[in-house]
């Protein structure tokens, strides 16, 4: 199931996939990395401040060299959020991208919606016709959304849509566009977050502060009856360990922060994880209400 990893900008987006549970990639040998992480991550939260929050004077960042610019800003942007819920991941599987080629087609200058009709009426006429057509904002000519999901593979099957005169429609699906890299999930990272403050310590809460820090896999319950600022123990599941900040910074609506250290304990290929079904094996015990 894809992952969301960064947020998408009119440039570029980005997205982290996990293997396939018969995946037969190669087994990465990952190590605690000793230099090259941030100095810690964090945001703003409209919410109320822990009793243990403190003023933090944060610096102001740096402006980077033209050299790394681009890798600056691709890391401090990194957010990796939860598998979205199945109404909308149906909603985008609807969803393709149409693309007018060549660039210079009459078609795309004029009207390249009433193209887009044309071409399916005339070579794809058993294809269903009831799907609605947007402008894009950024990517492609023209945004079909299609009635099921059904529709648009079926769609995408029957290309390629060649017209006369070297003019084709080429459909792309949510997620594949020229803009997107697909980067790979493969490596798990036990985490232990000091100092934890006893008000976030709630599933909700951990996994807001997680998206900072990679894909939360896997929360040691124990960590909910511990008293406060006890060791919230987690298992990520990321790009590279090197992502991990040294700090995660809690920052609450009074401008007061929980600074939250973050000690990397281990770090391993995801396949060393999987049991003979291709199923994640949990680190953490499990309580019986839980596993229940």
């Amino acid at each position: 199931m894809p992952h969301l990893r960064s947020k998408p900008t009119p440039e570029s987006s980005t997205y982290s996939t996990m293997p396939a549970a018969n995946s037969t990639t190669a087994v990465t040998a990952w190590e605690i990395p000793t230099h090259g992480r941030p100095g810690f991550k964090g945001d703003g939260r409209e919410i109320p401040a822990a009793a243990t929050a403190v003023r933090v004077a944060t610096p102001p960042p740096s402006t980077p060299s033209r050299s790394s610019r681009a890798t600056t800003s691709r890391a401090s942007s990194t957010l990796y959020f939860p598998p979205p819920d199945p109404e909308i991941s149906y909603f985008a599987r609807r969803f393709a991208y149409a693309y007018i080629t060549p660039d210079n087609a009459p078609a795309r200058a004029n009207d390249p919606r009433a193209f887009v009709r044309a071409v399916f009426r005339t070579l794809a006429p058993n294809l269903p016709q009831d799907f609605e057509l947007e402008t894009p904002s950024y990517h492609g000519d023209v945004i079909v959304c299609f009635r099921t999901p059904d529709d648009r593979e079926a769609a995408i099957r029957r290309q390629p849509f060649e017209l006369a005169e070297g003019v084709t429609l080429r459909l792309v699906r949510e997620g594949e566009t020229p803009n997107v890299t697909v980067t790979p999930m493969d490596c798990l990272a036990h985490v232990a977050l000091r100092r934890y403050p006893v008000e976030q310590r709630t599933d909700e809460e951990i996994r807001a502060n997680c998206y900072h820090l990679g894909h939360l896999l896997e929360l040691d319950p124990s960590c909910f009856a511990a008293p406060d600022l006890a060791t919230v123990f987690v298992v990520l599941q990321l790009e590279q360990p090197r992502q991990i900040p040294r700090e995660l910074r809690i920052t609450y609506g009074d401008g007061s922060t929980s600074v939250v250290p973050v000690e990397i304990l281990r770090v391993w290929d995801r396949s060393e994880s999987l049991d003979g079904n291709g199923e994640y094996a949990c680190l953490f015990q499990q309580s019986p209400a839980a596993a229940a």
